[in-house]
């Protein structure tokens, strides 16, 4: 992956400050507990890390199967602002 500009750091940090809001409000303490209790099946430790830091774009499958695991729509995932 090519060296990223302000504005999307700025959004991949958005975009995983949202993820921990949807696993916060699914009821999950962290996003440990989420990752030990309901992903870890699913979803490697370090990805979930990644995203939530906003240090690396997640794969379309990967967000698939967030929202899958957290119950909501996929359009529902991306629905944020940065």
């Amino acid at each position: 992956m090519s060296k990223l500009t302000k504005k999307e750091e700025v959004y991949l940090r958005a975009f995983g400050q949202h993820v921990d809001r949807l696993i916060k409000k699914r009821g999950y303490k962290s996003a440990y507990d989420f990752w030990v209790n309901r992903a870890g099946d699913h979803i490697s430790r370090a990805a979930l890390n990644y995203i939530l830091a906003g240090k690396k774009e997640a794969k379309l499958l990967t967000l698939r199967t967030l929202a899958n695991l957290l119950d909501i729509d996929s359009k529902d995932l991306l629905d944020f602002r940065a």
